[in-house]
């Protein structure tokens, strides 16, 4: 890799080569039956370089060498047919990087079989727990990748890890009433997952949704569950965060850093490093060190999170969060593992005190929020009301609103934090909020 580095110099005045080799293994289930087990691996080369301020990009789908030559001269191409760009200043330098975490290797030589073997028992448990359930589908799988980031200002970085998840979607059907799609899961850096968990959470929301409760027009406490906090924040709230929308002003936490924009039950982070992060990198996907970055401490806004080009626009320092698009090859503002900090009660608690309220596993329709504003419509679905502090059963309603607002009505976390492997990865509790203006469905 040293002497292609060498070799694209004479060609580009800065130069990074990054090279990502990974493995997948999965297995799928459809209606109570294994439906699909496969096992696919690849590697993809990304060449960024740059001559006179001009960007050339090339991806090849190959790690060898003279695959990766050519595409070298194909980005130099590349870099001429394309516009100078004047903020560019320069790619990154090497930083000072954290010990490297020791890799679960048995992930790597993961085999189909062994995620076959979980879901049948998975499927088998859901039967017994509840005969009225169709697994209707799920998956589990394990992901391996291998990364190695070098540039010609001296960055060399090699990292591998792994992670595995296991979902399943119940659908009972009692008398007249179909429930909806019943989701939980369960992901880690290692193979024990939590699958009879995972099928008792999901037997037990899929018995509340038997009873179905109309809602209405009201203003109550809402729990909301970690899939409806990953979607709701990802598309919502996350973005704002973003330098780049900072420089382009279209965030509007512009100027606030230090105010009060939650409430001080909320501590939300971004950290590679956390116990149950599922990606512990030590550089970001152009070689910067990573670290843990605080977005709201105690309710109070800390400060944005940066990648090399947008910083060295604004004039401050990268901040390890630049993400790679490998369909791309471009570098984007992106997070690791987004923490929000635990309480010290637990949902079970929460739920007890509650007079009339919601406990919201899903919303729908959160990939239409506004993040240059924080407005955004959603469904509830599935929702479960609770009355005099207990389930009751299973509803449906609308709420529409702001995230910022939204945030300042926070009044607890739950001890239980879910690792929420989709979109953003979150490590997220379940979050009460109060006085949320619903509208009956």
């Amino acid at each position: 890799m040293e002497n292609l580095i060498r070799f694209g110099e004479k060609l580009f005045d800065e130069l990074e080569i990054a090279v990502y080799r990974s493995r997948d293994v999965s297995a799928s289930v459809e209606l109570n039956e294994i439906s699909m087990a496969s096992t696919r691996s690849g590697a993809v080369t990304v060449i960024r370089g740059i001559k006179d301020k001009r960007l050339g990009l090339a991806i090849v789908d190959s790690d060898e060498p003279e695959r990766i030559k050519e595409a070298i001269e194909q980005a130099a191409k590349m870099a001429k047919l394309n516009s100078s760009d004047e903020k560019w200043v320069s790619l990154p330098e090497p930083g000072k990087y954290r010990e490297k975490p020791k890799p679960n290797y048995e992930l790597k030589e993961t085999s189909p079989d062994i995620l076959v073997e979980k879901l049948v028992h998975g499927i088998k448990l859901a039967r017994e727990k509840d005969p009225n359930a169709v697994v209707a589908g799920g998956e589990g799988g394990v992901s391996w990748e291998e990364r190695r980031i070098l540039n010609s200002h001296g960055i060399d970085i090699f990292q591998e890890g792994g992670a595995a998840f296991f979902y399943l979607e119940l659908v009972g059907r009692k008398g007249d009433v179909v429930t909806p799609g019943i989701f939980d899961f369960d992901a880690r850096r290692d193979l024990n997952l939590d699958v009879d968990g995972v099928v008792e959470r999901a037997v037990q929301k899929v018995g509340w949704a038997y009873n179905v409760e109309k809602s209405r027009n009201e203003e109550v406490p809402i729990i909301l569950g970690p899939w409806a906090i990953a979607g709701l924040f990802s598309y919502a709230l996350l973005p704002a965060f973003s330098g780049e929308r900072l420089v382009k002003e279209t965030t509007p936490l512009a100027g606030k850093v230090g105010e009060m924009i939650a409430s001080e039950v909320l501590t939300i982070y971004d950290d590679p490093f956390h116990p149950l992060s599922l990606e512990p990198v030590i550089a970001d996907g152009e070689g910067v060190p990573t670290r843990k970055n605080i977005l709201i401490e105690e309710g109070t806004f800390k400060g944005f999170v940066w990648d090399n080009y947008w910083a060295k626009v604004y004039g401050t320092e990268s901040t390890g969060n630049g993400k790679r698009d490998l369909r791309s090859g471009g570098i984007n503002i992106g997070f690791h593992s987004v923490v929000i900090e635990n309480g010290k009660r637990s949902l079970e608690d929460l739920i007890a005190e509650i007079d009339r309220g919601y406990l919201v596993d899903g919303l729908q329709g959160a990939h239409s929020s506004n993040p240059d504003n924080g407005n955004f419509a959603v469904t509830a679905n599935p929702a479960f009301l609770i009355e005099d502090g207990e389930v009751k059963g299973a509803s449906v309603f609308l709420i529409a609103g702001n995230v910022y607002e939204l945030l300042k009505q926070t009044s607890e976390v739950t001890k239980e934090q879910t690792v929420m492997p989709f979109m953003n990865t979150m490590i997220t509790p379940h979050i009460k909020f109060e006085n949320v203006k619903i509208a009956g469905k």
